[in-house]
Order: C-alpha cells, then structure tokens, then sequence
C-alpha cells in the first residue's frame, strides 16, 4: 500500500530529528522563562489563530515569498489573539527561523509552533526560540507520547494545543491537554470538510477548550462555529493567500458578518 502524505511527511520528520540529534543540534539551547498565555489570548479576544504558511502537500505555493516578520507583525496590529508558524521546510515551506524571527516582530502576541512533533526535543527547540504552545498531533502520537509530550511542554512554560480529526483519535485526548483542536482537514489525504467540526464537536470533553482548524474562509463559518461551542479558529490559508494576509485578517475581523 502506497504511503499516505501523512505517513512520508512523519517518515521524513523522524529522519530529521535524528539528524539534527546527531549533530547536537539539540544540545546547549538557549532557556526562556518568559512565555505568554496562548489559552487566555484565545479566550479573551478574536479567537483567531492567524497562520503563517508558504505552501502545503496539497495546495502547492500558497505565498512562497511570504516573510514571517512581516506577516506576523501585521496579524498582531489586525487583531489576531494568537499566531501559528509553521516550521516545517520540505512540505511547508517554513522553517525554524520563521519562529524565531516571528517572535522579535512581535514581542506580545502569543506563538504556536505549527509542526510534525515526534520527539520531545521539538518541544525543547520551541521552547528556547519563541514559542508558547506547540501542536501535538494524534494521527501520529501514542496515548503515552501525548501523556508525556504535554507533561515536557508544561514542564518549559508551554501549552499545548492537542489535534485530532476522527472519532477513531478520540481515546488519544488526555485531561491535561490545554486545548483540543479539530483538524478539519484529513492529514493522511489533505481532503478538507469543515462539517468535520460539528460532527465532532459533541464528541470533545464539555469543559475543553476547542478550537476549529482548516477549511474556514469566512466570518460566517467562524460565527457559526462559534456559537455552536468553539472558542478558537486556525485560519491559515484565507489569510495567506492575500497579497497582504495582514489586511486580511483585518478585513475579516471587520466584515458585519462577525
């Protein structure tokens, strides 16, 4: 059976964990004590997680010459509550110094670091250059992993925003996770159905706080997700494929549909 796009991205990831390993890449990371509540953000304003990213698997170039700074300042000053960075290079197009970058822009707006997290020193490297939650996804961890992965975030200073997708990932959830995400989009074929967030919604524990992911592309769909119980939404791609992604998210945060 031919490998699914989720299956050769974390192939591909595991390989590059090693390699970095070996190299001691890992080894002497610089240590932040400073990290701002990305849960409290989510709650407390827009709700809108606004992500950076210059391409996916299954939409090719989205905003190849897109530059994180830029981007990620401008979502702070439009209104996001929080940001994702996507760090991923082959399949992504983004890269560690996107973080690192991103957090300089701007100094207060909470960060996510958007990857393929299949070791704890991930979580280590996030911590130390600007992160202040990481994704965990369940399509790819064990129960135990998640267990421990969180417990290492939490350990740093971090939160962690823990994604499923289908009822099959639904024992994976664990109570210390901070948030849970519904990835609309099927990771192991790229198919996006935002109904996916409803079918789930009822599923997730009542006191979670959710936050609905991929497939939104306008206000309406976020008001109505809203008022159905999710309080976060990760929007990337509306955003991203803008000239300006910034004006963007302002326009949709200003739209008479919210």
């Amino acid at each position: 059976m031919k490998p699914s796009i989720l299956d050769t991205i974390v192939a591909r990831k595991r390989i590059e964990v090693a390699a970095k390993r070996a190299a001691g890449a890992y080894l002497n990371l610089p240590t932040s004590s400073s990290h701002r509540d990305f849960k409290g953000a989510l709650l407390s304003g827009s709700g809108i997680i606004a992500e950076f990213k210059r391409r996916s698997p299954s939409k090719g170039e989205i905003h190849a010459a897109a530059d994180s700074a830029t981007v990620i300042a401008g979502y702070a000053e439009a209104g996001a509550s929080c940001a994702s960075v996507l760090t991923d290079t082959p399949f992504f197009g983004g890269a560690l110094s996107d973080l690192i970058v991103a957090r300089r822009a701007a100094p207060e707006l909470p960060l996510l670091r958007k990857e393929f997290i299949v070791a704890p020193e991930q979580i280590e490297e996030a911590a130390a250059y600007g992160a202040d939650a990481v994704l965990l996804i369940a399509a790819v961890l064990s129960k135990t992993e998640i267990s421990d992965f969180t417990a290492k975030a939490h350990d740093l200073g971090l939160q962690v925003l823990l994604e499923i997708h289908a009822v099959e990932e639904l024992d994976r959830i664990t109570a210390d996770a901070d948030m849970i995400g519904v990835n609309n989009r099927n990771l192991s074929t790229f198919h996006t159905d935002i109904g996916q967030s409803r079918l789930m919604l009822e599923k997730l524990p009542p006191e979670a706080v959710k936050v609905a992911e991929s497939g939104i592309t306008d206000a309406l769909q976020m008001q109505q997700l809203r008022q159905a119980g999710y309080s976060g939404f990760l929007i990337g791609e509306a955003f991203m494929r803008a000239d300006d992604p910034a004006k963007a998210l302002h326009d949709f945060i200003n739209s008479n549909q919210i």
